[in-house]
């Protein structure tokens, strides 16, 4: 095609002509648009909400979402004292509580919970109805302690604890429950709280191994406002300095090692994630800006170079950090990595045209000329390399992961924002760059283009074709055969950040309380409370036989401090009879009075408890839920379990896996559990959204791939027109691919939830170097063998100028905080590299081999 047909050619060119005339025009215009883009991205704001990237309208997903937030799983910000190794936990616990009243103090929470309760005000408030907490089981077991000997026994006992150094503590317990029946409904509450183990004698949240207490506050709004939660971490701090300030005065006279006092949960996490974005965002502009910068000045050994690429491609990204701003609002962990991307291929754009610039200016071209030539020709390679990059981009939003669908829809508008600034202003700063050297005087520069080596390259695969392409067709078979053995790395938790403060105290959490953290949930939804809790005692009596196990260590649910009615009813027959018998008014007083005058103690002492037994053995009503409702904090711990909404009850049963293990997915016994119990019943938890995501992924990342393709082959159809060139334009992208396939495999990458998409990427980035090799040929296929070859090699300089700024645009996405976004960077060096490196060998020798044949024929048509 000659320079300048068709109409993309010639419109190409009258922008050339209007900005050589027009140029200042077109920089006030310019100007006047990045003021007010940067005033609109200064309002960008920062979600470091995972769940806000996960597929909307998904059951999986939004049961998940919605479960967290209705029962409070996502949004406390939890509060760790540290008990140094080897000392008492009293002088802790009591720091503990001075800080939770110092923190409740602040506005920016609702409360802070860090113990059950006081004990023994728990066992005046619970001890009436303490017998409806029984099931079968615990009402056999307390018809055992009922007997004459077995009550003589427990006296003998009492007697014991009293003469060891912790009576001063259990004495109050024993005096308000002599025969024990609070410990069943304590340990009821207790497990109530996970894998937080309550310290009986204080109810404080306690580790298992006494090293570790736990506060949780409930702030009034959600973490991802993270204005809100700067101002709450602040304020926290504060609290926590002051409190501190006051230890030597808790410890006592003996002095102490002061507690170790660290914050965690979602609001720490929201809060350094939204730091970690703002960091990645400066990090990949400054980075990538400045190697693309550095890079343009070795290529072109001009200072002045570095405006043409700096001013064309900061006005892109301001115009799509504008746009951003007026259309999303906010960047998250995926679109950060936007700046980086437009960067890496808004610069080629630049290398491709002022490469062709130079080449025509060093051939003696004029001005106008060039441009004419830059624009009409190398200007419509890069139109067509910039709608494909942007089509393949804009693919991803057919995807149902809402990070994903956000990143393609603004990077692909980017890629059209980047291009147009480039076709505008590039050729208005030559313009300017050339009235500017007339008037003082001076001839323009002697320009130059450094090729690194791809002008050999081209040369050599022009000129020995076969052995190019047999060590291509060996080279792709292999790479193609390692692709095969590519591992998919489906851990989100290897995706977040490492070594965060917030992650530290995740993993501290682990340590010291197990299995807790990682739970599961059966999701069981009902009409009427009592069918709800039917329906939680069911579920209940199926998880029992599974726990224990390597797939469910245990479980707990509303059913354990609010029975049903029918197990209440089994109860109240059970009292109607020990009425008659063992629990027959005055009896037990009697009992206990003699043994304890046996045993040399004041019967008296233990009237209260005694009391409260009878007025608990009287009981003839069930409890309800309002009935537990006696407080705040018992408000607290039912919400924990079942809410009524608009459409009726839901409860949750917690499922607690062995810590560590079901990642991946969830164990097959609660998967069952959850089929079994019918309809009405939905397995969630981290691991059902992580398998879940593992499918939607790959499958999301194959339509992608699909669409992008699609869409490219279909633009190139349309530019070309011709089946056989349209296919040799995507030959590098196709066998590119597979170099990068097999590239991860030997370098060790596996895919992952983020960088299974840059296959679809790099068809928008690879095939931009096929088209500018066929734009090349077909410009001088006509040509003489030497010309074509001249042609290339300058073409080729600039592909591996434009693959070495992708590189290094998409190369700065490797420090990125997220292994996600680093390993993006690292696939898409090797796809750039691959797509480029077959763009400047295998295609020039097919094309080399095409000629020839032409030539032949042309030769005997002569003859």
């Amino acid at each position: 095609m000659r320079i300048g047909q068709g109409i993309p050619g010639r419109l190409l060119q009258r922008v050339a002509l209007f900005a050589r005339r027009r140029y200042r025009r077109i920089f006030l215009v310019a100007a006047v648009l990045v003021v007010i883009n940067i005033a609109i991205a200064a309002t960008l704001g920062f979600d470091s909400d995972v769940l806000d990237l996960l597929p909307r309208n998904e059951p999986i997903v939004d049961t998940f979402r919605s479960t967290l937030e209705d029962f409070g799983g996502v949004d406390l910000l939890l509060v760790l004292v540290e008990v140094p190794e080897g000392r008492a936990v009293d002088p802790y616990e009591e720091f503990v509580e001075e800080l939770a009243l110092d923190l409740e103090e602040l506005p920016q929470l609702e409360y802070v919970d860090y113990k059950i309760g006081d004990i023994e005000e728990l066992i005046r408030s619970y001890f009436p109805d303490a017998f409806l907490f029984l099931d079968e089981e615990g009402r056999r077991l307390f018809e055992e302690k009922l007997s004459d000997e077995a009550v003589r026994q427990r006296v003998a006992e009492i007697r014991r604890v009293l003469t060891t150094p912790q009576a001063v503590i259990a004495k109050a317990l024993i005096r308000l429950d002599p025969l024990g029946l609070a410990d069943l409904f304590l340990d009821r509450l207790s497990s109530t709280r996970g894998a937080l183990r309550v310290d009986l004698n204080s109810g404080f949240f306690l580790s298992s191994d006494r090293r570790l207490l736990l506060l949780m506050a409930k702030p009034l709004r959600p973490a991802q406002e993270i204005d809100f939660t700067q101002e709450l971490i602040a304020a926290v701090d504060e609290r926590v300095a002051s409190t501190l300030l006051k230890w030597p005065e808790i410890s006592g006279p003996e002095p102490l090692p002061t507690p170790t006092v660290e914050l965690g949960g979602n609001y720490m996490t929201a809060l350094e994630d939204a730091a970690y974005i703002r960091r990645d965002v400066v990090v990949n502009v400054v980075t990538s800006m400045l190697g693309v910068l550095l890079l343009f000045l070795f290529a072109f050994r001009r200072l002045g170079v570095l405006l043409y690429a700096f001013i064309p491609l900061f006005t892109g990204l301001v115009l799509a950090f504008g746009f951003t701003g007026l259309t999303v609002g906010s960047l998250n962990a995926v679109s950060a990595g936007m700046a980086a991307l437009l960067v890496g291929l808004g610069v080629d754009f630049v290398i491709v045209s002022y490469g062709r610039y130079v080449e025509e200016r060093n051939r003696g071209r004029r001005i106008a000329g060039a441009l004419r030539v830059m624009c009409g020709s190398s200007g419509r390679a890069v139109l067509v390399g910039g709608v494909t990059s942007a089509a393949t981009f804009f693919a991803f939003t057919g995807t149902d992961f809402v990070g994903l669908r956000q990143m393609g829809w603004l990077t692909g508008t980017g890629i059209l924002f980047c291009m147009a600034a480039v076709m505008l202003l590039l050729p208005s700063m030559l313009a300017w760059s050339e009235d500017h050297h007339s008037r003082r005087g001076r001839g323009y520069p002697r320009l130059y283009l450094h090729g690194f080596g791809s002008a050999r390259l081209v040369k050599i695969s022009m000129r020995y074709p076969g052995v190019v392409l047999a060590i291509g067709v060996i080279l792709t078979g292999a790479l193609g055969w390692l692709a095969l053995r590519l591992q998919f790395e489906d851990s989100i938790r290897e995706m977040r950040p490492q070594g965060t403060r917030a992650a530290g105290i995740e993993q501290k959490m682990a340590d010291h309380f197990g299995s807790g953290f990682d739970f599961m949930m059966l999701v069981l939804r009902a009409e009427t409370l009592e069918e709800v809790l039917e329906l939680t005692e069911k579920a209940g009596a199926a998880a029992a036989p599974l726990t224990g196990t390597n797939e469910i260590l245990r479980f707990d649910s509303i059913t354990s401090i609010l029975p049903t009615r029918g197990r209440q009813q089994e109860t109240l027959d059970w009292l109607a009879r020990q009425r008659q018998g063992y629990l027959a008014p005055g009896r037990l007083e009697t009992v206990f009075a003699e043994a304890a005058t046996a045993e040399g103690l004041r019967a008296a002492g233990f009237e209260d408890g005694l009391a409260l037994l009878a007025e608990a053995a009287s009981v003839v009503a069930p409890i309800s839920l309002g009935d537990l409702s006696k407080d705040d904090s018992s408000r607290r711990l039912l919400e924990r379990y079942v809410r009524k909404s608009e459409e009726g009850w839901t409860s949750i049963v917690y499922l607690y896996p062995p810590a560590r293990i079901w990642k991946r997915e969830p164990p097959p016994s609660a998967r069952k559990l959850a089929e079994d119990l019918g309809p009405q019943v939905e397995l969630s938890g981290v691991n059902v959204v992580s398998e879940f995501m593992r499918k939607t992924v790959k499958r999301d990342a194959l339509i992608a791939a699909v669409v992008g393709l699609v869409l490219v082959s279909l633009l190139l159809w349309i530019d070309f027109r011709r089946l056989l060139d349209t296919l040799l334009a995507l030959g590098p992208l196709i066998v590119g691919l597979v170099w990068m396939l097999g590239g991860m495999v030997l370098v060790g990458i596996p895919m992952n939830f983020f960088n299974i998409f840059v296959s679809t990427m790099i068809i928008g980035i690879g095939v931009d170097y096929g088209i500018h090799m066929m734009h090349r040929y077909r410009e001088n296929r006509e040509a003489e063998h030497a010309v074509l070859e001249a042609g290339l090699v300058e073409t080729g300089k600039a592909i591996v100028l434009a693959a070495a700024s992708t590189m290094i645009g998409f190369g700065s996405m490797s420090l990125s905080s997220y292994p996600g976004l680093q390993s993006i960077g690292y696939v898409a060096i090797l796809g750039a590299s691959s797509t480029a490196l077959v763009a400047i060998t295998l295609l020039p020798a097919y094309l080399s081999i095409r000629l020839r044949r032409w030539e032949r024929a042309e030769g005997l048509q002569s003859r």
